[in-house]
């Protein structure tokens, strides 16, 4: 076969392989906006471009579909163990009031009241507890916009660190457009050479 047929392929192979990679390059660049001489157009990539857009919609999405303010409320809700939390507060509550003792006060006298303070609290705040972390968890419900939070992160990022996180979570499948723009022009060019070569 002539190699010269294969010119059609090959080309259409480069065309569109280049035609995907300028698209996904321009999907982050250039970063600000760029009027080209002559035609006055003015180019932007469209991740820049549409940053706050993007910011929010993101935070939607996460809060609506992945993790919503009951849901981590919930996850910390199992995480906080009690008895841990409880035993740590009764020993620096003993430290505390023994410390606050004036020196008049004996050590025995002391580290009794210590352990009174210890012990009541150990006794007593179970309940406590479990109230003051229930009020802690209604208020972040009520209070924590994930939306937001994230919407803020995301626009809170200059132009390099979006475009690093994006190449980081899809730089796989990006590279296949890139090769599936090559394959694509490479079948167009061979559909022309058998479209030629049939028609003469």
């Amino acid at each position: 076969m002539n190699p010269a047929l294969w010119i059609a392929p090959v080309t259409g192979a480069l065309i569109g392989w280049f035609t995907n990679y300028l698209a996904v390059k321009m999907l982050f660049r250039p970063h600000e906006p760029v009027t080209i001489p002559l035609i006055g157009w003015t180019v932007q990539g469209v991740i820049p471009k549409r940053k706050k857009e993007i910011a929010s919609s993101l935070g939607q999405v996460i809060a609506k579909e992945l993790v919503s303010a009951e849901e981590l409320a919930g996850q910390l809700s199992r995480a906080i163990q009690h008895e841990q939390l409880l035993e740590l507060a009764a020993a620096q509550a003993s430290a505390g009031v023994v410390k606050a003792l004036p020196n008049l006060v004996p050590d025995p006298v002391k580290a009794l009241i210590g352990n009174l303070v210890a012990n009541l609290l150990q006794h007593q705040g179970p309940e406590l507890v479990r109230q003051v972390s229930s009020q802690a968890l209604t208020a972040m419900k009520e209070n924590l916009d994930i939306a937001q939070l994230v919407e803020d992160k995301v626009n809170q990022m200059d132009w390099r660190q979006l475009e690093q996180l994006i190449l980081r979570v899809s730089s796989r499948e990006l590279k296949h457009i890139e090769v599936l723009g090559g394959v694509i022009g490479f079948l167009i060019g061979l559909v022309q050479l058998v479209v030629v070569h049939f028609t003469r």
